[in-house]
Formats: structure tokens, C-alpha cells, sequence
């Protein structure tokens, strides 16, 4: 791996998934939800992560139905969880899409499906970086919408390394 991709994966290596456990579930105010999940992403995104979400989006959402409406103004642990993985996934599939990946089938809950995102996400990240083993083949819509957020999120990082070592 060149000197340059190593470089540009720096950033990307730092990123981990916050745990289930660790996602507050005391309610946050919008401006928290928003700070946690910049926070989140910034290995990842870097100074590009404003923008990424913002109170509009999260109205847009809520009126959506994508994810619940707060109770009293305040976002729980699932609804955190469901703006993470929505924040991360519209880097390449479509809002309609995302429903359908984020739509819980019987039995299933919030928690397996943010543990399953996080766990499969953080392995993307590893393998990109050369620090697990390959992956699998995808075994699903949202198996593949997980790969190709990992992999835009490396190739944005080398785009600015490149850029950077261009000027």
C-alpha cells in the first residue's frame, strides 16, 4: 500500500461505531444528537462531516416516518441509532432505499439491527485497512449498501489526500 493511501486511511482507521451500550439513552436535544453524531463520523468524514446532518434533515425524517418522533423534544437510544446508520447509509443509496434496508422484520429490534450495522461496518473499515480478514461475500441489501458506505468513505479520504499532495 502506497504512502499516500496509508495516509488517507489514517483517519479512516480511527473510526469505530459507538456500542449499542454507549449510544445515550438518557434523550438528547436535537443540537446533542447532532454534536454525538458528528463526533461519530469525523474520523471518517473529517471537516467535511458538517453538513451531513442537520436539524432540517432530522424534521425531514421525523416527517418522513423514518425514524419516530421524539418524545418531548427529545431523541431516544433508538432513535439515535436509526439517525446513525441513516447518516452513514446516504452516502449511497436512496432515502427510499434506506427505509426499506432499516424497516425491522418480525422479531427483530432496533439493537440487532444497529448491532449488525456497527459490527459489519467497523469489519468493512478493518478489512479496508488491512487490519481483518477479507470480506465475506454481502448477504443482503443492506450487507451491500454497509460495503459501499466503507469503501466511499475511503475513496474520499485518498481523493483529498491527493488533492492535497497535488497543491
Amino acid at each position: 500500500m502506497s504512502s499516500d493511501i496509508q495516509s488517507a486511511i489514517a483517519g479512516v482507521r480511527r473510526y469505530r461505531p459507538v456500542p449499542w451500550d454507549q449510544i445515550p439513552d438518557l434523550g438528547l436535544y436535537m443540537d446533542q444528537v447532532i454534536t454525538f453524531i458528528t463526533r461519530m463520523y469525523e474520523p471518517l468524514y473529517g471537516e467535511d462531516m458538517h453538513g451531513y446532518l442537520s436539524p432540517s434533515m432530522i424534521n425531514n425524517y421525523v416527517k418522513s416516518k423514518l425514524i419516530p418522533r421524539p418524545i418531548g423534544k427529545k431523541y431516544s437510544r433508538e432513535q439515535i441509532a436509526l439517525l446513525t446508520m441513516i447518516v452513514a447509509l446516504k452516502q449511497t443509496s436512496s432515502m427510499e432505499d434506506i427505509r426499506r434496508m432499516l424497516t425491522l422484520q418480525e422479531g427483530d429490534t432496533v439493537e440487532s439491527l444497529y448491532g449488525f450495522f456497527s459490527q459489519r461496518f467497523n469489519h468493512v473499515i478493518q478489512s479496508m485497512c488491512g487490519e481483518a480478514a477479507p470480506l465475506g461475500a454481502p448477504q443482503s441489501a443492506l450487507d451491500f449498501a454497509i460495503l459501499a458506505t466503507g469503501y466511499s468513505a475511503g475513496c474520499a479520504a485518498a481523493l483529498k489526500t491527493e488533492a492535497a499532495a497535488e497543491a
